[in-house]
């Protein structure tokens, strides 16, 4: 404190000199003086007093701290710019020759050149920015700060080298340098204005000119933001370097991790294969085999997987006859009985009991399915221990971190100070794992540091990363101290751009850009702006129309790469529907086609065919709400789930209840389906049908006409749980046709908002006799095109035909 006091008497003698001055003006001192003289003499006398401020600075913490740029700056504010530029010469040069009789050398070009400056900049404001009249106090308070934060950043500037010392000037300095010299600035000003206030009735009738209003508020703005901004910059470095901490430890962590999990998975696939090698060498896999294997590989279970993807033999047998499919954890082995030759898993609870947790590895067999040989954490930990041992030796978490690797009783396995065998507590880090969830950043004295700490659970083992506070606080710190000085220097820029921008021509041609900008945000993007009155607004017109023609083709490029992703969607979708025809060539008797047109690149109707038996036929025709993307995705789940029940031998009735059920079922996008489906024996001609609430079929006996088949009160799928259905029957005749379709076609609209509907349906179908099904249902899809016309289709067209004709 007793420093501060004396840094601030020396600075009071600018304040003094300013008071001195200003009297002697008033008292006609300079009357006899040119304009040059009287500058010339009161920069030299401001010179002085800047040459006493560096003669007179105080030590302060091995430092020399000074108000040297106070006497520029209230030369230059006060009296005129060519004082200022004259008093900051002066006391700049005589700090650059100062070191040769005890000044100090490290900040001697910083010093010195902003001495110069902070003249200059003084000088500059007067004449451009107050229109060579004297500022008020705030404003003269706003230079004295940013003439002063600088000072400070030259101290940086010039000193690159050694960043770490520099630093250390600055955070000793910083704060009291720049106090102590805008208080002087703001002192002298503050006494020059309250001596030059005229005593007389203020003249109401004259209002302050436009710039000065500007300049007041504008200031009162930058002081705001600028607080904002500075207390944001402050949250926010600190939240990033905590974040840049836990990331620089997550990243290492993570390296880790994935080397026991390489080691774990390598180990695990090497016993998978040597097991499956000698049981595909056995004539037959019998259960002491297993049991033999089982002991000599020390392994929690070895399981045996049939080609139906059932448990055939297992050590534990409990397991036999288990399905893998009928489990996330254990399905994932399917894959083998798909091409896959083998598949490591992660330590996890299994599928037949949750409550077992295992690491499984699958091989395939020669002979057909696959083997699989389950861990426990205590025989995996045991395998990978002497592996991991030295994992972490050579590892830094930034410069002086480091990982530690412990097992779950808290045993050091791997670290840098080989600590090996050791409790963790032997480092310091002492955790309750129960109140620290894995991935969180913590504080811990570990190796006798302060540390940030965070750790994950991988494969039983704990891994910590430790990274000290003081190494992570040192980058932050220069970050925020930078930080706050540029954005003093931004923001004081900032300003004084601002104002003589709008104070001279911003407005009228801002306003111009803006009109053209109004026009873009409200949707035309073929507006050019063109305000080419200077370089400036050139170039921001040529920025707002390159901007605007970057966004143009970002969009185009964007509509182009979606179509693209949706055009292979459509061929997936595609493909996932019968497109052979004719389908069964065994089954003469038996014609039928189907077709389906997305009104999108893809879509929710579907049909579906199949053989459940050797002579029953089950087909479907479906239509899911809405379109694109969600109904094609549930049409496919929808699709897949009532295939897998119609071929385990279910009648059709029970197939559509349980698939309502199904899908009815984490069913959030409250979607639907409407459905038909039908089974038909090929023998007698019965044919089973079920409509979910889905349009009349049309079916044509013998030589007769198309009629619809009764309209059935049903709802449709996905909408009631637990709704049963009912199948109805009927007995075909050789040659009767059964006609389905979704509501894309009879709901088809013209020009006119006419819907095809369906009559006109059956007036198509019966215009005619079709000699095939691709007949008929491409002429019904070519009469909805010639009644659409132009109109956009808003729906999915499909449709399936089947005609029955035994020998």
């Amino acid at each position: 404190m007793i420093v501060i006091i004396k840094v601030s008497i020396v600075a009071l003698i600018s304040v003094i000199a300013s008071f001195a001055v200003f009297m002697l003006d008033k008292k006609g001192f300079f009357k006899s003086f040119t304009y040059i003289k009287r500058e010339i003499f009161i920069g030299v006398l401001f010179g002085i007093i800047s040459c006493m401020g560096t003669e007179f600075g105080v030590p302060f913490d091995s430092f020399i701290l000074n108000a040297r740029d106070t006497a520029p700056i209230c030369a230059g504010l006060l009296f005129g710019g060519p004082a200022g530029i004259i008093a900051g010469i002066i006391g700049g040069v005589e700090r650059w020759f100062a070191v040769y009789w005890g000044a100090g050398e490290f900040t001697r070009m910083a010093c010195a050149i902003s001495t110069i400056l902070a003249g200059i900049i003084a000088a500059l404001f007067r004449k451009y920015l107050f229109d060579n009249k004297k500022p008020t106090v705030l404003p003269a308070f706003a230079i004295g700060v940013l003439v002063e934060t600088l000072h400070i950043i030259m101290v940086f500037i010039t000193n690159m080298n050694d960043v770490a010392r520099a630093f250390t000037v600055v955070k000793v300095c910083a704060v009291p340098l720049i106090a102590i010299n805008s208080i002087s600035v703001f002192l002298a000003t503050a006494l020059i204005s309250l001596l030059s206030r005229k005593q007389e009735t203020r003249d109401l009738s004259k209002l302050k000119p436009i710039s000065y209003s500007f300049q007041k508020w504008l200031f009162a703005c930058v002081v705001v933001i600028f607080a904002s901004t500075t207390l944001f910059s402050w949250r926010l470095q600190t939240y990033l370097s905590r974040s840049e901490t836990r990331k620089i430890i997550s990243v290492n962590i993570t390296d880790v991790q994935q080397d026991i999990s390489d080691a774990s998975d390598a180990n695990m696939l090497k016993i998978a294969h040597e097991v499956a090698d000698q049981l595909d060498a056995a004539p037959e896999i019998e259960i002491s085999l297993l049991k033999e294997l089982y002991l000599k590989y020390n392994v929690a279970e070895i399981d045996i997987i049939g080609p139906d993807g059932k448990i055939t033999a297992s050590t534990n047998t409990k397991f036999i006859g288990f399905d893998m499919g009928s489990g996330k954890q254990s399905a994932e082995f399917n894959v083998l009985l798909e091409g896959e030759k083998e598949l490591v898993q992660e330590y996890q609870p299994i599928s037949y009991d949750p409550s077992i947790f295992r690491k499984y590895a699958g091989v395939a067999l020669e002979r057909g399915g696959y083997m699989q040989i389950g861990y426990a954490a205590e025989q995996f930990q045991r395998d990978i221990d002497e592996q991991i041992i030295g994992i972490t030796k050579n590892r830094h978490v930034g410069e002086h971190g480091s990982l530690i690797i412990a097992d779950k009783y808290g045993l050091i396995v791997s670290d840098r100070k080989n600590y090996q065998g050791k409790t963790l507590d032997t480092t310091g880090f002492k955790i309750d794992w129960h109140s620290v969830p894995e991935n969180r950043l913590f504080k811990q004295n570990v190796y006798g540091n302060p540390s940030y700490c965070m750790y994950v659970i991988s494969e039983g083992y704990f891994i910590i990363g430790v990274l000290p506070v003081e190494e992570t606080m040192r980058t932050s710190e220069v970050a925020i101290y930078l930080t706050v000085l540029l954005s003093i220097i931004m923001f004081g820029i900032q300003f004084v751009a601002l104002y003589v921008l709008v104070k001279y021509i911003v407005v009228k041609k801002i306003q111009k850009v803006n009109d053209s900008l109004a026009q873009i945000t409200g949707g035309n993007l073929n507006v050019v702006v063109n305000v080419r009155s200077n370089s400036e607004f050139a170039s921001l017109s040529d920025d707002i129309n390159m901007t605007v023609d970057t966004l143009k083709r970002y969009i185009a490029e964007a509509a182009a790469r979606i179509d693209k992703e949706l055009e292979f969607a459509r061929i997936i979708q595609m493909s996932a529907l019968p497109n052979t025809f004719p389908p069964f060539p065994d089954h003469k008797e038996l014609d039928i086609f189907a077709s389906m047109n997305a009104a999108k690149e893809v879509g929710g109707d579907f049909y579906d065919f199949y053989m459940v038996d050797d002579s029953k036929l089950a087909f479907i025709i479906a239509d899911v709400s809405g379109k694109g993307i969600p109904a094609a995705m549930f049409m496919m789940t929808s699709k897949t789930l009532i295939k897998s029940l119609a071929t385990e031998g279910n009648d059709i009735a029970t197939v559509i209840t349980a698939a309502n059920s199904k899908l009815c079922e984490n069913n959030e996008a409250n979607m639907f389906i409407t459905a038909f489906m039908g089974c038909l024996d090929l023998k007698t001609g019965k044919l089973e049908y079920v409509s979910a609430g889905h349009n009349p079929a049309l079916i044509k006996h013998g030589d007769g006409s198309f009629e619809y088949l009764p309209k059935s009160k049903t709802i449709v799928l996905a909408a009631m749980d637990g709704y049963p259905y009912r199948a109805q029957e009927m007995l075909l005749e050789p040659g009767d046709m059964i006609y389905t379709y979704t509501d894309g076609v009879t709901e088809a609209t013209d020009s006119n908002n006419e819907l095809y509907g369906e009559p006109r349906l059956k007036d198509a179908l019966n215009a005619k006799s079709w000699d095939n099904m691709e007949e008929l249902c491409k002429g019904i899809k070519k009469d909805v095109d010639e009644f659409v016309g132009d109109a956009p289709q808003f729906d999915d067209i499909t449709m399936l035909a089947i005609r029955w004709r035994p020998k």
